[in-house]
């Protein structure tokens, strides 16, 4: 069964008998940091790895973090391997202590685009192919057909539809929520879809607004999620204080 938005006001993360213990509920909320993988490397071959760049992102921010002493208590990711490598740098190479949980898998850019150029005619380079192409042309035409995705006005075999993707997204929150309980930090390192999707479930938001939520989301942000067993709330969205200093702006990237 496809899940629904994520509901605020219902109590839904922990069981009965936990949501009425008094200690229980005394006990500080957690609180879930969304992390947007360091740059991937997009005009290469092989999209799904992070570039140099990308990986200093995710150092700095792991460093920001251990400063803040804002440690985590799990960390989560998706399958991706731009997603694992983040999660890898997060955990300081501890890879026991990352769980994989494909619930936050990127939706497939690149299906979505050819699902339209096979619609419309309108086609466009793929990605490390022979013919180079403009991230800037790529953007616009995914901003395109990804309103028309969340829409549901493209649709084909192969594609995912957004009813699902959003979903899944929403399920595997109320499941990590429900696994992790209260006073916990966890860590998911996974990408903009996924965050867009995530937040506009919490918030309530059309399809068309949270997929353009995505298209803001820097590499190596943080979303902040609060929540324990009757709430969640929305504390911050696509931070990266990581990346704020003078020096360090020219490393802040979409893609």
């Amino acid at each position: 069964m496809t899940a629904g938005p994520l509901d605020i006001g219902r109590r839904w993360y922990a069981p009965p008998a936990i949501r009425s213990n008094a200690a229980y509920n005394r006990r500080p909320m957690s609180t879930l940091y969304l992390v947007r993988h360091g740059q991937a490397s997009f005009g290469t071959h092989d999209y799904d790895r992070l570039s140099a760049l990308g990986v200093r992102q995710v150092e700095l921010l792991r460093d920001h973090l251990g400063a803040l002493a804002d440690t985590p208590h799990a960390i989560y990711s998706g399958s991706l391997k731009r997603q694992q490598h983040t999660a890898r740098i997060l955990a300081d190479g501890d890879e026991e202590a990352i769980t994989t949980l494909p619930a936050f898998d990127e939706y497939s850019a690149g299906s979505l685009i050819r699902a339209h150029a096979a619609r419309t005619g309108i086609t466009l380079p793929e990605p490390g192919g022979d013919t180079p192409i403009d991230p800037r042309a790529f953007q616009r035409r995914l901003e395109e057909v990804g309103l028309l995705w969340a829409e549901g006005a493209l649709q084909a075999p192969g594609v995912e539809p957004w009813e699902r993707f959003s979903g899944r997204v929403a399920e595997g929150l109320r499941d990590l929520m429900a696994r992790e309980g209260r006073s916990r930090r966890v860590y998911v390192s996974t990408s903009a879809g996924v965050i867009g999707a995530a937040v506009g479930s919490l918030l309530g938001l059309a399809p068309r607004e949270a997929i353009k939520l995505s298209w803001s989301v820097h590499n190596s942000s943080v979303t902040r999620i609060q929540f324990d067993g009757a709430r969640a709330s929305l504390l911050s969205f696509n931070g990266a204080p990581h990346l704020e200093h003078p020096d360090r702006r020219s490393m802040l990237t979409f893609r």
